[in-house]
């Protein structure tokens, strides 16, 4: 059952991806972070944070290379999020290339100290911090734990092969 089935209201778009188990799904998949997307939206969901819309998929990234991504947003004025970050709202972003990572309206950007597959529960922990506090220089979030994604073995060699691939995964 994916999140989707368990009848929430978020916009999430990484489509019956928990069919498959992560060993086998990342190699059928034609955008095998599909279950890394998942569990990390299980864990942001087990944290109290639905955000409003969730995406996975491919882009073109800043160099013109193929990107993998998966973003979760809470827009300005969300009731997830506090006082401080309500105004600008609150974006959470992974790339295969870059990393974590969490910015708002503003621009106001901050690299997630963690693993590239970092552990969900160490995402949603970044994004309760987040949604509490804002994207503050003067309060950043760092991880109480180090972590990688159960699965993350799996990912890792997809990720290598859609890098290996003709066209740079296109």
């Amino acid at each position: 059952m994916t999140a989707l089935d368990a009848g929430t209201t978020a916009g999430k778009s990484t489509q019956d991806s928990g069919q498959l188990p992560p060993g086998e799904a990342t190699r059928a998949l034609s955008l095998p972070q599909l279950p890394y997307a998942d569990a990390v939206y299980d864990a942001l969901l087990t944290a109290g944070l639905q955000p409003s819309a969730y995406e996975a998929g491919l882009r073109r990234g800043r160099t013109g290379t193929p990107e993998l991504y998966v973003r979760a947003v809470w827009p300005a004025g969300g009731p997830a999020l506090a006082d401080p970050a309500r105004p600008r709202g609150l974006t959470i972003a992974w790339s295969h290339v870059t990393g974590w990572a969490a910015h708002d309206a503003d621009e106001q950007c901050a690299l997630l100290p963690v693993d590239t597959l970092a552990a969900p529960e160490l995402v949603a922990d970044a994004a309760r911090h987040y949604a509490a506090h804002g994207i503050d220089p003067g309060h950043p979030w760092g991880p109480a734990a180090d972590g990688r994604w159960a699965d993350a073995v799996y990912l890792d060699i997809a990720l290598t092969r859609f890098d290996e691939r003709p066209g740079g995964g296109w």
